[in-house]
């Protein structure tokens, strides 16, 4: 190769090649370089390179390693108005060597130059499909390297890759000659660092993330601030804990009061702790108000636990009986046309039926047609259910223990075992001469 050096200003802020077009970043991604071209910075034209000749950097992976996601190309030109350059290919080396490289780790095909900008390159292959991903380990040395396809003429003012103006670095550097052939220090030729770049993509750093119930958990920072929590810094974890304890409303039994503690602190004052996130200023410690009793009356001045002892029902603090409303009693009404429905006391009443009681209820359970609770008290040996047990119940009975079904089981089921049988003549007989009732 004939090497030329063109000095020239940029401003051109990083544009991209179409190979990246529209690519979104992925995780955390650090350029790694050896260059020190910034913006509106002096920076030289490098040329001239015969076809199959390689500029390339050696380049050092970040702390914790990372996978090689990109690589970046400054291509600039002397005289305005060039086009795009295809060449060769880009090649990702193991650097464990110089000025020779190690084993080849990634080819990009075909690269198309721009110039005037920093083309970035994402693919392996030209239609896009195969994207660079090489793994590489903390520390780890790696050249990035240009294959040029096309003769450079810089000393026309044609477009080359750069370098900076600020000295070359010992072992950061190597050229691939044609004549007179392999690998050598490009810094025997060059007083700067070519403006070749490495993009590793690094997993979002994650630390420990608290959370207001003082619960620790460990998360990226995004995610940790969009659960609510609070990042507590990168590498950080939970053991031991980084959180401290959540606060919340301490009721004080001997003084009536409350005062914002944590949960140990507050069994120190001999408190009782709310829970977490609450506080004095809305938690009520000490409620007392009305309590409605089963009965359907009302007791003022209860505490919750009063008013629970009672069977009743806590009705908020500061409420009073006057103020509310308290559900009376339901219980089975056994209205005159032999119809149940369940009602309060004061509603059966009304509708002119007989209230049962609190907690009855209009179940039939012996299926005979009338609510349990609206029949009359059973009456053994009354077998024509007239409230009596007299000589008018032996046909009935006799009825029944040859399978007709009386006016109520129960009655002529004298002896109580479940059974209208001929077990029952003896009681029934019994009972008919006064003897006393089973």
């Amino acid at each position: 190769m004939a090497l030329g050096n063109g000095i020239a200003r940029w401003g051109i802020v990083l544009g991209l090649a179409a190979g990246s077009l529209g690519l979104p970043a992925l995780a955390v991604e650090i350029v790694v370089k050896n260059d020190s071209v910034e913006p509106n910075s002096p920076a030289a034209i490098v040329g001239n390179f015969l076809v199959g000749e390689q500029a390339g950097a050696r380049l050092t992976t970040p702390s914790g390693g990372g996978t090689l996601v990109a690589v970046q190309i400054l291509w600039l030109e002397g005289t305005p108005g060039h086009g795009v350059s295809l060449q060769n290919a880009i090649h990702i080396y193991n650097g464990n060597t110089f000025p020779s490289p190690g084993a080849e780790l990634a080819l990009l095909e075909g690269p198309v130059l721009t110039p005037g900008y920093w083309n970035e390159y994402r693919y392996l292959d030209e239609a896009q499909t195969f994207p660079l991903n090489v793994p590489l380990t903390s520390g780890q040395q790696f050249y990035v390297s240009l294959e040029f396809g096309e003769d450079t003429d810089v000393g026309n003012g044609g477009p080359s890759v750069v370098r900076d103006v600020n000295g070359c670095q010992a072992g950061k550097n190597v050229l691939y000659a044609i004549p007179p052939g392999g690998w050598m220090n490009f810094c025997v030729y060059l007083t700067g660092d070519l403006a070749i770049r490495g993009v590793i993509s690094q997993p979002d750093p994650t630390g420990a993330c608290c959370f207001a119930n003082g619960a620790c958990d460990i998360h990226t920072q995004a995610d940790c601030t969009s659960l609510g929590g609070t990042y507590r810094g990168n590498g950080t974890n939970c053991t031991p804990n980084l959180c401290p304890a959540p606060s919340g409303a301490c009721c004080i039994p001997a003084t009536q009061g409350c005062i914002n503690l944590n949960q140990a602190d507050c069994g120190t004052v001999g408190g009782i702790w709310a829970g977490a996130g609450t506080n004095c200023t809305t938690y009520v410690c000490f409620p007392i108000g009305a309590c409605c009793l089963p009965d359907g009356s009302c007791q003022d001045n209860k505490t919750p636990t009063e008013c629970a002892a009672l069977g009743g029902t806590f009705q908020g603090h500061q409420s009073t009986c006057g103020g509310v409303t308290c559900p009376q009693p339901q219980g089975a009404c056994c209205l005159p046309n032999g119809n149940c429905i369940v009602f309060s006391q004061a509603n059966c009443g009304i509708a002119g039926g007989t209230w049962k009681g609190l907690g009855t209820d209009c179940a039939d359970n012996n299926q005979n047609g009338t609510a349990d609770a609206c029949e009359p008290p059973l009456l053994r040996g009354d077998c024509n259910c007239d409230g009596i047990i007299d000589f008018d119940d032996i046909n009935p009975f006799v009825a029944a223990v040859s399978g007709v079904t009386p006016c109520r089981y129960e009655n002529c089921d004298v002896n109580a075992d479940g059974y209208i049988d001929f077990n029952d003549i003896n009681p029934f007989v019994e009972l008919l001469s006064g003897g006393a009732r089973p």
